[in-house]
């Protein structure tokens, strides 16, 4: 499978972070368990029936893509953090 048959990156959904293609599962999440040593047909039977071990192996053999993809939002997610913080603590004193 292609990485573009397999993860969205949308705004509104989970806050833009890399997600499994149709859902609103993190790709993280996927990793995470398969860094716990869950193999894909368990992660599918017991956690996400609606995806397919076909899919999981495919974020497995996209994993390097897709973690930069990961890599990236979490770089900008840090900076509209740190902006809302700086805008909130300079509206707080302006007042």
């Amino acid at each position: 499978m292609r990485i573009e048959e397999l993860v969205e990156m949308i705004p509104g959904v989970c806050a833009g972070q890399p997600v499994v293609k149709g859902t609103r599962l993190p790709v993280r999440s996927i990793y995470e368990m398969l860094d716990q040593g869950w193999s894909p047909e368990e992660i599918v039977r017991f956690h996400y029936p609606f995806l397919s071990p076909e899919v999981v192996k495919g974020l497995i053999e996209h994993r390097d893509a897709i973690e930069s993809l990961i890599r990236k939002w979490e770089r900008g997610w840090r900076k509209r953090v740190e902006a809302f913080k700086l805008a909130t603590r300079n509206a707080g004193s302006a007042e």
